[in-house]
Parts: structure tokens; C-alpha cells; sequence
């Protein structure tokens, strides 16, 4: 799991269908997959515990 510490939009990729997805790096609510609806990020007070690979920050 990484833990973003700035407020970057990132872009994951899910480990179940492999779908790419951007998020926000300080999300305040959970995100699941669009496709396959497996949970991507975790939140935990601010800061977000992303449970995919991130490919690219923007």
C-alpha cells in the first residue's frame, strides 16, 4: 500500500481487470473499480491507502 502525502490526482490500475482509473490522493470517500467494483483506496484520515498499482501521478 503507498500513502500519498500530497494532493496529486493519480492513475491506478485496478489488480482484478486490470482498468486504469485516475483518483485524487487525499479522497475523503472510498473508491472502487468503475468495471469490476474491487475497493482501490482506503481512507484514513486525510491521507489515502491506495490498494493498486499506481502507473503515473499527474
Amino acid at each position: 500500500m503507498i500513502e500519498n502525502k500530497k494532493g496529486r490526482f493519480l492513475e491506478i490500475v485496478c489488480p482484478r481487470c486490470k482498468n486504469a482509473q485516475i483518483v485524487f490522493g487525499k479522497s475523503a470517500t472510498r473508491i472502487k473499480c468503475v468495471r469490476c467494483n474491487k475497493l482501490l483506496t482506503k481512507v484514513t484520515g486525510g491521507k489515502t491507502k491506495i490498494k493498486a498499482m499506481v502507473k503515473k501521478v499527474l
